[in-house]
């Protein structure tokens, strides 16, 4: 039978081994080995992220190499009877503002003169020579140039019930509209009797 002095020490020794173990003073070999638990990792976001999307512009000027077309470009809209509105000045073009903007996916709308109140030639004169195939240059106030090119051209008259048809978007299309006057002189109303429009359809950012 062992005795109580036995007994005594090795309630004593235990007790420092677990003060021991308590405080640190153990042997790292002796100390129990805590697993490490694996943090989820959080998704990285780049703070560019808001800003990764090109900024688009409205357009500033127009040309047409092919047809001898420049001009400066300024912003117009929806006159009180639903017409298009076009430029004060006969050398510039007017861009749709709600329409969309050069680069953009939808419906690149700009008309402008076509003559003069003596008929002498406009800002869009040459848009009638224009063809398919052709290239329109639009240019943005950071010189960003949108090369578009042309598909189509056609005549609108001016009191067809769908001539508005053309200023809406083709889904999934960047495409370009140009608008001027075109057919006959009506001299009591001071206008043509026909619209041209050129279609055209992006091809290339600069």
């Amino acid at each position: 039978m062992e005795s109580p002095n036995f007994l005594i020490l090795l309630t004593l020794l235990g007790g420092a081994g677990y003060y021991a173990y308590t405080k640190g003073l153990l042997p790292d070999f002796l100390k129990k080995k805590e697993v490490p638990v694996e943090q989820p990792v959080e998704e990285q976001v780049s703070v560019f992220e808001p800003v990764a999307e090109p900024i688009l512009l409205p357009p500033t000027s127009i040309s047409i190499k092919e047809r001898n077309i420049s001009a400066d470009i300024v912003e117009v809209g929806l006159q009180t009877d639903g017409t298009l509105g076009t430029p004060k000045k006969w050398n510039e073009a007017g861009w749709y503002t709600k329409g969309a903007k050069p680069g953009e996916e939808g419906n690149v709308i700009i008309n402008a003169h076509f003559d003069d109140n003596l008929g002498r030639p406009a800002a869009f004169w040459q848009l009638k020579n224009a063809t398919v195939g052709d290239t329109v240059l639009l240019e943005d106030s950071l010189g960003r140039l949108y090369a578009y090119q042309i598909v189509d051209s056609f005549l609108v008259d001016i009191n067809d019930p769908d001539r508005l048809a053309v200023l809406k978007d083709t889904e999934g299309k960047s495409e370009l509209t140009l608008i001027t006057c075109g057919g006959i002189w009506l001299p009591g109303k001071s206008t043509y009797d026909k619209r041209l429009v050129v279609k055209a359809e992006l091809i290339e950012s600069l």
